[in-house]
């Protein structure tokens, strides 16, 4: 057994970690005045004084903070109580829980489980809950005359979960180097989790920054309760059970394991993409807090196998949150819109100067035309909305119109904000979806048997796709004109506009368009070939 700090110089470090919290809690809350004492500093011109009632509630938290490690509980009970506390804004606690273990000397083990969570909690309620009002208002100021204030630079709360999704992978392994030497098999397990959720974050790099904020706190949160069940009863119970199945321990085991895995990936590809990082990590933290002979042996051929197909050949598909997350913008207030697209504003335009990611308003272009063809649009309506407008299927036209909002928010903000010399592949992709948008708006109103405004919209939408040098694009939009002329009784016109399409023209790919766009027009293009099939039978 080897320990690599005393309880001493353990306290003493959480001792200052936790005076630091303090010290900033103490500044958010001095700022948080009720608004007449506030004008009353301003006017009076007295900066803010200590609070007496401050210096009593912190007397108290540490005083709670010393009676979590005094009684006798379980490690996982002190954690969750240590993390509620950090939650509250309690960071106090850690100072008053180092105090009773330097005092009681309780031993190493219970101040670890009961400071660090309420340090840790602290960090998420500072990073989560806080992340304004510790800012200066001159940082404040400076980052709106500088972006303006509809676009939304990332917060803190984004990197600290990208940090925490990592920090809790290779916790266990931590805590295991603590008190014993590591085997290289747990080294092996640690560096392929954490090679699998990287792989897993670079896989949502694509989707609207909350989409990745709340993947990357499931990640944390589910590797933090895993670890917390298994050190407890739970995990050593199974660790016994897992013993007893010599089948599954050692490197035998690991093989078998392995050639079940694979097999099954064989025969049903794609269901287990990556699936250690997934389940495979609560497996491996029983293991290394209750060591099992042959355990982690078992678990490294399949995890270290997993990462390498991962790292080669495997793509993780990200989950659909933005989807729904755009969706729900549909409820809110023109005010509150922000939300959903000042953080698109950045992440798919500023980040990088000389990129343009109009994926946001492409989901809202399949929203348009799914809503058109009767289809209920998830995440439009949630169980705190009272509008029953909401709850059934909407105008396609009041998505095309959530989406022609968000490109005047690029016209009027993003587009003066890009170097001159970086402009010219915004422009393009802006050129493009202003095609789209009006295919879009096309497909809409021919879905709604609005013929006569579909006539104008599918004209339009040919000669852009001709100003952009898209030959295939624009003769399946005369073909659609022709379509629609066809509807209003105007044959000869009709036929006049296919005579306009070449007849060696290729199939369009429409690559980027959303798959809910692409299944419109393929309906179009399938009635078309219906009702060709129909006049010849006619015919003969």
């Amino acid at each position: 057994m080897r320990v690599l700090l005393s309880p001493g110089q353990f306290g003493l470090g959480i001792a200052a970690l936790g005076f630091a919290c303090y010290r900033v809690e103490r500044r958010i809350r001095l700022r948080r005045h009720g608004d007449w004492r506030a004008m009353f500093e301003e006017i009076a011109e007295v900066p803010g004084s200590f609070d007496g009632r401050l210096a009593l509630l912190s007397l108290l938290h540490a005083f709670a903070g010393a009676v979590l490690v005094v009684p006798d509980l379980p490690g996982p009970a002190r954690a969750a109580f240590g993390l509620a506390l950090g939650l509250a804004g309690w960071p106090e606690a850690a100072c008053g829980a180092a105090v009773a273990a330097v005092l009681l000397k309780p031993g190493y083990e219970p101040l670890a489980w009961a400071a660090l969570p309420i340090l840790a909690g602290y960090a998420i309620r500072l990073a989560h809950f806080l992340p304004e009002r510790w800012r200066s208002p001159e940082k404040r100021l400076a980052q709106i005359s500088r972006f303006g204030p509809f676009i939304r630079p990332p917060l803190p709360i984004d990197r600290f979960w990208s940090g925490a999704m990592m920090v809790t992978t290779v916790a266990p392994m931590a805590a295991s180097a603590a008190q014993t030497r590591v085997d290289w098999a747990v080294s092996a397990c640690a560096v392929a989790c954490s090679v699998q959720l990287n792989l897993l974050d670079r896989a949502v790099q694509h989707e609207h920054r909350v989409s990745i904020r709340v993947h990357r706190f499931g990640m944390a949160a589910g590797n933090a309760v895993a670890m917390l069940v298994a050190a407890g009863p739970v995990g050593g119970w199974f660790a016994a059970r897992w013993s007893e199945a010599g089948v599954l321990t050692g490197w035998l085991g690991g093989a078998l394991i392995c050639a079940v895995v694979f097999a099954i990936r064989f025969v049903w590809p794609g269901r287990l993409r990556v699936m250690t990082a997934y389940w495979l990590f609560p497996f491996w933290a029983v293991a290394v807090f209750h060591p099992t002979p042959g355990a982690v042996a078992a678990l490294a051929p399949l995890l270290v196998a997993e990462t390498c197909v991962a790292a080669l050949c495997d793509r993780p598909v990200a989950g659909r949150l933005t989807d729904r997350f755009a969706a729900f913008m549909i409820q809110q207030k023109p005010e509150h819109r922000m939300n959903v697209l000042g953080p698109w504003l950045y992440d798919g335009f500023l980040r990088e100067p000389g990129t343009a990611d109009f994926g946001l308003v492409r989901r809202y272009f399949g929203m348009a035309v799914h809503a058109s063809r009767g289809g209920f649009v998830a995440g439009q309506s949630t169980m705190v909305n009272r509008d029953p407008e909401l709850k059934k299927p909407l105008d396609g036209l009041r998505w095309v119109t959530l989406a022609t909002q968000a490109l005047w928010l690029v016209d009027e903000e993003v587009t003066p904000r890009v170097p001159e010399d970086l402009r010219e592949p915004l422009t393009q992709a802006r050129s493009m979806i202003e095609a789209e948008l009006v295919l879009t708006k096309a497909l809409v109103l021919t879905f709604d048997l609005e013929w006569n405004d579909a006539l104008r919209e599918w004209r339009a939408a040919a000669v852009r796709y001709r100003s952009l040098g898209l030959p295939a694009e624009a003769a399946a939009c005369r073909a659609g004109t022709a379509d629609v002329l066809d509807r209003l009784g105007r044959a000869e016109d009709a036929r006049r506009e296919r005579a306009r399409i070449p007849s060696d023209a290729p199939e369009p790919g429409w690559d980027l368009l959303d798959e809910r766009v692409r299944d419109g027009l393929r309906a179009l293009s399938a009635d078309r070939q219906d009702q060709a099939n129909r006049t010849r039978v006619q015919a003969a």
